[in-house]
């Protein structure tokens, strides 16, 4: 309850902000409708029983007020109807925008791997809706609540047994509680069928699988199995969906016997002389405008039950980012000694094993380090923890002997810079999807075409149509692989500003051929040679043993455990498992079939 109180009240304060008129306009239209349907029927009463008495004032004064009711109701309701639709909408894409900014603002990568964070996140992203219209679905219900209080009051003024027709309500009530209650249930279980759908569809028209997907002919299966997923999520709701209207029908069929009873006794009070005739018009207006009463209150309380299952998500997020933060000292201003690393292991949640085993390594301060081994032995791993992705499961990472835990995660990744193996495409402007490098420095055009030469990517942006300007994808200029890995470089480039402590290159250049990777690899290296003397730490992972052998220093890994260390002489000296892998690769160069 705490949670949601507080939500209501963010959310007030959002719609506060983006549109203050409004939103204090709309407490006094929600509140206004409260009284119009009590205020028609009581008119109502009040004209049949002044025409009974031929009472020509008594007439004038129920036309007037009927006509008020009608007139003011109708004209607020249509004013509350366009000012609540676009004041939802500006609030939810607030909310979207916050939400978004919270989630790409963590520092770490398990909210967008983990299965069950990624089904939160997509429940939360899709109820965007509920959230924002939270205030005015409550305010609503409670005008509506009040509304249908002041019906039973009026009707218990004819006979109080007639109150008893709201009791009737309640089985709706507790129905509709139930049936939103499961059908939220029935949302979460699904989340991760949902997005299981939303992903292959997806795939099915992003460019890069899409081309494999045509030559294997396999976008049919796809496309089925996504339909398949789909099928099984909507069926389990509409089966739910089905259960709930058939125990909501058995409660109105309940309210319709009540209001039949309630027309009978009605009936037999006016032939009976104790009930006039506006008496009976009032009961039967007040009885039958209860159903669109109940059916209000009960869309509301939906709609509050709604954002209300969403609340827990919001606030996962909120707390999750923020205990992801991991405030702490700033990082050094220079490395002195580098970076350690004792008895670290790491394990995936839910994994069975670790993937990286007891790792003790000194990353020496204004060295380049290269790692290797065969795919899956824990490399890329390894650099993202250096980058501060992930949290070791066991040990400890030291920076100039400060323990990574106690710095500022993202004071610390300010400081480092890098390419990973599986870089982002940016559809943006060319100077953009270089830009986001260093975003201080995204309209510095003369910085841009700096990095562009830098990372040979200048010879990319001449051939474009605008250069720096021209729009990459949806519509604009298309890039191969190696051309979008370039553009990738050049925003590592950007960030090396002189205040780079680590610079990672997780196969910096992998789409691209052996030479062009050497020749790419020492102009890259003359750029961070710069950093290296200042004291960064460069690490390089790469598959290609001509480029690996120009590091300084060679670690070798093997099922995430370190098999040997030392320089390309040394290791070639050893004849271990590095010898071995070079030996292997150089033959292949050579043509040798063995």
């Amino acid at each position: 309850m705490r949670n949601w109180l507080r939500l209501l009240r963010r959310i007030v304060r959002l719609a506060l902000r983006v549109d203050r008129r409004n939103s204090i306009l709309m407490p006094f239209l929600i509140l206004s409708q409260g009284g119009v349907v009590a205020a028609t029927a009581l008119s109502q009463r009040l004209l049949v029983d002044a025409a009974t008495a031929r009472l020509a004032l008594g007439i004038a004064g129920a036309v007037l007020l009927g006509a008020a009711a009608q007139g003011i109701g109708g004209a607020l309701g249509r004013v509350q109807g366009n000012v609540l639709l676009y004041l939802n909408g500006r609030v939810q894409l607030a909310l979207s925008e916050e939400i978004q900014r919270t989630v790409s603002g963590i520092p770490t990568v398990a909210h967008v791997e983990q299965s069950a964070h990624l089904d939160r996140l997509n429940r939360l992203r899709m109820s965007t809706g509920s959230l924002a219209a939270l205030p005015w679905s409550v305010l609503g219900a409670t005008a509506t609540t009040a509304s249908l209080l002041l019906s039973l009051a009026l009707l218990a003024s004819v006979s109080p047994g007639l109150c008893l027709l709201g009791l009737l309500g309640v089985p709706l009530i507790l129905a509709a509680r139930r049936a939103d209650r499961r059908l939220r249930e029935v949302r979460d279980a699904t989340a991760q069928l949902v997005r299981h759908e939303q992903r292959l569809h997806q795939m099915c028209v992003t460019p890069e699988p899409v081309k494999e997907l045509i030559i294997a002919g396999s976008a049919g299966e796809l496309g089925r199995r996504a339909g398949a997923f789909w099928d099984a999520a909507t069926d389990r709701e509409a089966s739910e969906q089905l259960r709930g209207v058939a125990v909501q029908s058995l409660a109105w069929l309940g309210y319709a016997a009540g209001l039949l009873i309630t027309l009978l006794v009605v009936g037999n009070l006016a032939r009976e002389g104790r009930a006039s005739a506006g008496d009976v018009v009032l009961v039967v207006a007040l009885a039958t405008q209860l159903l669109m009463q109940l059916r209000a209150a009960l869309d509301g309380f939906s709609t509050v039950a709604e954002a209300s299952q969403v609340v827990r998500h919001y606030w996962w997020l909120r707390d999750y980012a923020q205990r992801y933060a991991r405030p702490g000292v700033a990082a050094p201003a220079t490395l002195t000694s580098g970076i350690t690393l004792t008895g670290v292991s790491f394990r995936y949640p839910g994994a069975p094993a670790d993937v990286l085993h007891d790792i003790d390594l000194d990353l020496p301060a204004g060295q380049t380090v290269a790692l290797v081994g065969e795919n899956g032995a824990g490399k890329s791993t390894l650099v993202k923890l250096l980058a501060g992705i992930y949290d070791p499961t066991a040990g400890q990472i030291s920076v100039d002997g400060i323990p990574m835990s106690r710095i500022d995660r993202t004071g610390w990744q300010n400081r480092t810079s890098g390419v990973f193996q599986d870089f982002s495409r940016f559809y943006l402007l060319v100077r953009e999807s270089i830009g986001v490098g260093n975003i201080r420095r995204i309209r510095d055009r003369a910085a841009v075409a700096e990095a562009a030469e830098r990372a040979d990517a200048a010879p990319v942006v001449a051939g474009l149509p605008h250069g720096l300007e021209t729009p990459l994808g949806f519509g604009g200029s298309e890039l191969s692989a190696g051309q979008w890995q370039k553009v990738a470089l050049s925003r590592s480039l950007l960030k090396n500003d002189g205040t780079t402590l680590c610079v990672i290159l997780d196969e910096p250049s992998a789409a691209l051929d052996p030479l062009s990777e050497h020749n790419l690899f020492l102009r890259y290296l003359e750029q961070v040679r710069s950093a290296t003397l200042r004291g960064a730490v460069v690490v390089l992972v790469s598959h290609r043993f001509t480029t690996v052998r120009m590091a300084d220093r060679i670690v070798v890994l093997r099922d995430g455990r370190i098999a040997e260390t030392g320089s390309h002489a040394e290791l070639m000296a050893t004849g271990g498992v590095y010898a071995e892998l070079y030996g292997l690769q150089e033959r292949a160069y050579l043509g040798d079939p063995g």
